[in-house]
């Protein structure tokens, strides 16, 4: 098995593309990109009150003690959202999520079930979600450290 060895380098044509004069600027293509968000921002928004909707409702259903399949449903839902918001224009929101889910995580870690704890993060939700104080970088921030506050008592 001895021969020449032989290399093949293909063309990198995005890089040659590049390099050729003409075309959008970044900027450019950086705003139409946004307007092609906000063209989704609408059915965005359908779909995380759908989700708050949702959990709401799971919330209910648990009552004092759910089951661990209910938390389960519970976390696998809000931590499949988790990204979406961000999409939206509304990171706080997508904040307020990765605190639920890693409440859910501490509470199923120690079986233990708060209700109350639960209930403020969906308060939250709702109030990120339905109000200018997510685009408030103040307002925002100061719901986020209280929600912050709760999950971390319970990593502990």
């Amino acid at each position: 098995m001895s021969g020449a060895v032989q290399f093949h380098t293909p063309e990198n044509r995005l890089a040659k593309l590049m390099r050729v004069p003409g075309g959008k600027r970044v900027a450019d293509a950086l705003a139409d990109a946004d307007k092609g968000l906000d063209g989704l921002r609408g059915e965005c928004l359908d779909e995380l009150t759908a989700v708050l909707s949702k959990a709401e409702k799971l919330v209910a259903k648990a009552g004092a003690l759910p089951g661990a399949a209910l938390v389960g449903r519970l976390y696998a839902l809000v931590s499949a959202t988790i990204g979406l918001p961000t999409t939206c224009g509304l990171p706080s929101l997508d904040a307020m999520l990765v605190s639920l889910s890693d409440l859910l995580d501490h509470m199923t870690s120690a079986k233990t079930w708060d209700a109350d704890a639960v209930e403020v993060h969906l308060r939250a939700f709702r109030l990120l979600l339905h109000t200018e104080a997510a685009r408030d970088g103040a307002g925002a921030e100061a719901i986020l450290g209280g929600l912050r506050q709760i999950s971390q008592r319970y990593a502990k």
